[in-house]
């Protein structure tokens, strides 16, 4: 049973290995100049180590989104239970903290995979993937009143408009730390966008 594990840990490390050089390569090339052969190099395997792993480059692609955001998924679900549900001024809502920790704790990916993803459709899956979060909280609560705008917009504009954030927030080199950024979205939620922007009631009308 031990050996078996210790095989387990070598063939995640040996994948963590091919992903770190694949990101590595993707920093400093275009997709379609990368070959199995740059990876391997890369990576310090032999070919045949990474035709026991993958396919090919695209599979290899697929696999490391899926990886990562599959993760992601966990995380979320982790945190999204209905008593996590109550907003509060001065404590970030776990969701939103849990999204900014992930990130900044693989922001290499998440900079390569966004800045140049040579998978067009990576940032729709990033967006859905916080989507299906806040989806998977609401569909937990037993709401007495039917929501006051359509849930589509509603979760459209949730993970459009954090997703957004968080991208912006990678490219100006996280100058705030997840639990701010956490805590500020946390807060114009509360608030909403008109509160949020000081105007007085008798403008919002």
């Amino acid at each position: 049973m031990s050996s078996l594990r210790a095989g387990d840990r070598r063939i995640i490390r040996t994948r963590m290995m091919i992903y770190e050089a694949f990101l590595r390569l993707l920093h400093r090339k275009a997709y379609e100049e990368i070959s199995v052969i740059d990876i391997a190099e890369k990576a310090d395997i032999n070919r045949s180590t990474f035709y026991s792993h993958f396919v090919d480059k695209a599979d290899l692609l697929q696999k490391m989104i899926a990886d990562k955001l599959d993760r992601l998924t966990e995380s979320i679900r982790s945190c999204a239970a209905p008593s996590a549900i109550a907003p509060s001024f001065h404590a970030p809502d776990p969701i939103f903290l849990t999204l900014f920790e992930h990130v900044s704790e693989h922001d290499y990916f998440y900079r390569v995979m966004l800045s140049k993803s040579p998978a067009g459709d990576f940032r729709s899956k990033f967006i859905e993937t916080i989507r299906e979060g806040f989806f998977e909280r609401l569909s937990k609560l037993d709401l007495d009143q039917k929501l006051q705008v359509p849930l589509d917009l509603l979760l459209d504009y949730i993970s459009l408009s954090t997703g957004g954030i968080m991208e912006k927030w990678l490219s100006d080199d996280k100058i705030y730390s997840p639990h701010h950024m956490a805590l500020q979205l946390t807060r114009m939620g509360a608030l909403g966008i008109y509160k949020s922007m000081g105007l007085p009631e008798s403008q919002r009308s």
